[in-house]
């Protein structure tokens, strides 16, 4: 289709440790069309630090949650360009008051009024749907909303779940009246994701029940087979594991030392392979979508701003993406 043969032109909403040189390269690597024809891809880096699964929250900060925030700022610093997503509050809040420099938080204030630092749900952590109490998902994101408004003076405008389990109907009703413009998700039923990926109806309108009004209402992104990662085909991928500074930042690393994925450094001689691969996995994503808005997860607020002003006709969708038991059947049988 002309879509697969389009151009994928790349938004500048970059990866904080991003490729500049691998960009450009794919910018020239593609097959140029005019007019809407043409794709757009958003690749932006965004913290996904779990708090508290596996390793306790303390155990975390000294591996490697400390150390991200100091790096991705100084990162932010050496060009405009560089973005990044913050998500969890609560490893940016024991940062903030125990490891930032004055000069770092200055420079965090200075990233937030350039747009390159944004933080997205906003809330203490990315909380699980299936088996947390409403009261308590409220009460996090109070937490995490009301120490970046008095901090910076700002609220999150974006919901952003890709990890969590079990949303609900009750979803769109809570992040609507939260004041996010979008929200985003993943886990899914995997036969569901497979045959709204099929139809390109990852995208939609979700209406938490017919007989709330349009403002309890939300915009959603379901991300594609890839989920949050980047594709583990990819050679540039850290799905498998990762270090830090080249210590493993939990116990049992494989035996060689070595990462799968991680032993391939970037250089002047694989870059153009490297970038072919990516390439051929957006224009594959972009085949699932309405849209020719591509996202590629390292997802950006400003790709959801770019899809709510194009003319599309968006499907409103009510959907329960979690089985509900009731008492007889959690006797009867096991449920999901």
């Amino acid at each position: 289709s002309g879509r697969r043969d389009a151009e994928v032109r790349w938004t500048a909403h970059g990866a904080a440790m991003g490729l500049p040189l691998l960009l450009l390269l794919l910018f020239g690597l593609l097959p140029r069309a005019a007019g809407r024809g043409e794709l757009r891809a958003f690749v932006v880096a965004h913290s996904h630090m779990d708090v508290g699964w596996v390793y306790t929250v303390q155990e975390s900060m000294h591996a490697y949650a400390a150390n991200v925030y100091t790096s991705v700022v100084e990162e932010l610093m050496k060009g405009k360009q560089r973005k990044f997503i913050a998500v969890e509050q609560e490893f940016f809040r024991l940062w903030w008051d125990a490891v930032a420099t004055d000069r770092h938080k200055q420079q965090v204030h200075h990233l937030l009024q350039e747009g390159q630092l944004e933080f997205v749900i906003g809330g203490q952590v990315m909380h699980d749907e299936a088996v947390t109490l409403i009261d308590d998902q409220i009460l996090q994101l109070t937490e995490g909303h009301g120490f970046l408004y008095e901090t910076f003076g700002i609220r999150p405008q974006f919901s952003w779940h890709v990890d969590p389990f079990g949303a609900s109907a009750t979803t769109p009703t809570l992040f609507a009246l939260a004041g996010f413009n979008a929200h985003l998700i993943s886990r899914i039923d995997y036969d569901l994701k497979a045959d709204m990926q099929k139809n390109k109806k990852l995208q939609f309108v979700w209406q938490g029940s017919p007989s709330l009004s349009e403002r309890q209402e939300i915009f959603t992104h379901v991300m594609d087979q890839y989920s949050y990662c980047t594709p583990s085909q990819i050679p540039f991928s850290n799905r498998s594991g990762f270090y830090w500074n080249g210590i493993a930042a939990f116990p049992d690393p494989p035996k060689d030392g070595v990462y799968p994925n991680m032993s391939l450094p970037v250089t002047d001689a694989n870059i153009h392979l490297y970038a072919q691969t990516m390439v051929a996995n957006i224009k594959e994503r972009a085949a699932w979508f309405q849209t020719s808005d591509v996202l590629w997860p390292w997802v950006s607020a400003c790709m959801i701003l770019e899809m709510g002003s194009a003319p599309t006709l968006w499907t409103v969708g009510q959907w329960d993406f979690v089985s509900v038991c009731t008492a007889k059947t959690q006797v009867e049988t096991t449920c999901p």
